[in-house]
């Protein structure tokens, strides 16, 4: 690995750690005084109804928050492939996965890595939400001019590449991040969605 990649490594090591104890804690400190305030007996109906809803927000951003921590700390200790079956084992531990992921027999910068992985990791988590699938299959391997990923689900589509919802915006400005191209195809019958990267200027020397 690079002097630059070893600098960019613990960079996002030291981005988890402000995270941690920053972000994070103040987001459960708010979380703590959201609880107190449902517990007021004075509170109203509405009152109580919007804390609520506010406290689900505050958990779903703790959440996210926590989980970019854990993606910030684990890109320095796997290789992306390892990563990538990882991710797939422990976001789908109830699907039928197929698994058909290689090595790139060289090293990746790890601002390409970082992507890809998080590219794959947003689409499982969004098949997990949502797809209600059965079987998923993740390939991935390296071509003479780039690496190919590819997540196949047999659940229910409704994916589009504008949607926020499922996450689709993120994952196509992440492609366009490593100058990539990303292809989707959503219906009934289930979802696959394919991303090409270039290897060119990614390749460490």
């Amino acid at each position: 690995m690079m002097s630059s990649d070893l600098e960019r490594v613990a960079d996002r090591a030291r981005l988890a750690r402000e995270l941690h104890d920053g972000i994070a804690q103040d987001l459960v400190g708010v979380g703590y005084t959201l609880d107190l305030l449902l517990a007021n007996p004075e509170a109203t109906a509405e009152a109580r109804s919007q804390l609520r809803t506010l406290r689900f927000t505050i958990t779903e951003l703790i959440d996210k928050v926590r989980r970019e921590i854990y993606y910030l700390r684990q890109t320095s200790v796997l290789t992306l492939a390892q990563g990538i079956k990882t991710s797939a084992q422990t976001l789908l531990p109830e699907v039928n996965l197929n698994l058909n992921i290689e090595e790139v027999p060289l090293a990746l910068d790890s601002d390409l890595s970082y992507e890809v992985h998080r590219i794959a990791q947003e689409i499982l988590r969004n098949i997990a939400a949502h797809a209600h699938a059965n079987r998923v299959t993740v390939s991935f391997h390296h071509t003479p001019d780039g690496i190919e990923l590819c997540i196949t689900d047999d659940g229910v589509g409704g994916a589009v590449d504008t949607d926020t919802r499922y996450g689709m915006r993120s994952i196509s400005d992440r492609a366009r991040e490593i100058n990539g191209s990303l292809e989707l195809h959503s219906d009934a019958n289930g979802t696959r969605i394919s991303l090409k990267a270039p290897l060119e200027d990614h390749a460490d020397r």
